[in-house]
């Protein structure tokens, strides 16, 4: 299915995102009854194209949607939103936009924590939880705040570097770090000052064992910044979650690791269609 983009209003911001099927009218919405509802909910600073690859994979059987948040990419806004509580009211907004009841919902990194909250405080609107090298608390340092800070003071330049990437990324596949540098540029550093400021209040290590929702959590072996051990406590923390670890990848394991990746969400989406039957 192809790929396609439209714009809605979400609380007086022109929302853009991405979908899979066929265009419509600027006030109808498209039609999203092709398996499952899949929401992908972006990284701090980030933006929704970063999901092209999942958007065209899950396109044939699903239902997949990926948002700009307030201020990224396309979206209007010239700043990100206060916390990850007011991130997950502007997704459950967006889902009444598109009238969309309830969806799974996959987030990366700070979308990971805006999920866990969506699984909290809007647990209609969630049939289930992808969660993408996250955390429940963000290990964020003062001096990587700070810099951050002073890139949009004009202090400092726009860092553009290979931390968040596998050592087998950076020496076998320069290409995806390269796109990700292109995303980065998307957004105005100033966004992404104010999410990681979000990312750095937030803490649902307490909180999110409520969640009652099947659960999946995705983690890159060499991600340094929401590790390995991150994921294996989420999944220990929520009732029947399960943890995957790929190897190989870091914190972008949606473009590092694509095909295994891809394979991991299908399989866990497949799950929920076969419980749903057995329920029958």
């Amino acid at each position: 299915m192809p790929t396609q983009t439209k714009y809605t209003d979400v609380k007086g911001y022109a929302t853009y995102y991405y979908y899979s099927g066929a265009t419509t009218l600027p006030d109808v919405v498209p039609d999203f009854s092709r398996g499952r509802k899949i929401l992908f909910v972006h990284g701090a600073g980030s933006n929704g194209h970063t999901w092209h690859r999942q958007i065209e994979a899950f396109g044939g059987k699903h239902s997949p949607i990926a948002l700009d948040l307030p201020g990224h990419g396309r979206s209007a806004g010239v700043e990100g939103l206060r916390t990850v509580h007011d991130y997950a009211d502007f997704v459950a907004a967006f889902l009444d936009a598109l009238k969309i009841k309830s969806a799974v919902i996959l987030g990366h990194s700070m979308g990971g924590a805006i999920a866990m909250d969506l699984g909290l405080r809007h647990a209609a609107r969630v049939e289930a939880l992808i969660l993408s090298c996250t955390a429940p608390k963000f290990n964020l340092t003062p001096d990587r705040i700070e810099a951050l800070r002073a890139i949009t003071m004009g202090r400092a330049p726009q860092s553009f570097n290979t931390d968040g990437y596998s050592p087998k990324t950076v020496k076998e596949n320069f290409d995806v770090i390269r796109e990700g540098w292109m995303e980065q540029i998307k957004t105005d550093p100033r966004v992404r000052y104010t999410d990681i400021l979000a990312c750095s209040e937030v803490d649902l290590r307490e909180s999110i064992a409520k969640i009652d929702k099947p659960t999946l959590v995705l983690a890159g072996a060499d991600d340094k910044g929401t590790t390995p051990a991150d994921a294996e406590f989420i999944a220990g923390k929520i009732r029947g979650a399960a943890a995957k670890i790929i190897a190989d990848a870091g914190h972008l394991i949606p473009r590092e690791r694509p095909a295994e990746y891809n394979a991991a969400i299908e399989q866990f989406v497949f799950s929920l269609t076969d419980s749903s039957r057995n329920s029958r």
